[in-house]
C-alpha cells in the first residue's frame, strides 16, 4: 500500500496559478516545488523527485505533452504520476496519448484536485 503522494511539484508558465494551487496544497500540509520555467525536465525532475507532477499543457517554452511523454520514455522516471491540466478541454485525449496518468481542465475547482491527487494512493 502506498502513501498518498507527499511532494508534488507544479509546473506552470503563470504565477498566478503557480502561487494559489502551492498555497493551497501547503494548507494541505504537501510538500510543493514549483516551476514557471525549467531549462532540463528530467534532470530537474531527477533533483526533486516528486511523488506527483502537475503539468499545463501549455507553457510558453514548452508543450507540456512533449515534456510528459519525455518522462514517461526515461525508466527512472516513468513511475512518478503525472496530471496535465489545460484550459482546452479538447486537448485532454492528447495529453492522455502522451502519457498523463490524469487530466483536468482549467479552471478547476480545488475540490477536485484534491481528490484526483488522493486516488494515486493505493
Amino acid at each position: 500500500m502506498h502513501p498518498a503522494p507527499n511532494h508534488i511539484l507544479v509546473v506552470d508558465d503563470n504565477e498566478e496559478i503557480l502561487e494559489s494551487i502551492s498555497v493551497m496544497l501547503a494548507r494541505k500540509s504537501f510538500k510543493v516545488s514549483v516551476k514557471n520555467r525549467i531549462e532540463n525536465f528530467e534532470q530537474e525532475v531527477r533533483n526533486l523527485l516528486p511523488d506527483l507532477i502537475l503539468l499545463d499543457k501549455n507553457l510558453g517554452w514548452a508543450d507540456g505533452c512533449d515534456l510528459c511523454k519525455s518522462l514517461k520514455s526515461n525508466a527512472d522516471l516513468v513511475g512518478i504520476p503525472v496530471i496535465m491540466f489545460s484550459a482546452y478541454y479538447k486537448k485532454k485525449e492528447e495529453c492522455m496519448e502522451a502519457g498523463a496518468n490524469n487530466f483536468l481542465e482549467k479552471p478547476f475547482e480545488m475540490k477536485a484536485l484534491l481528490e484526483m491527487i488522493a486516488s494515486f494512493a493505493c
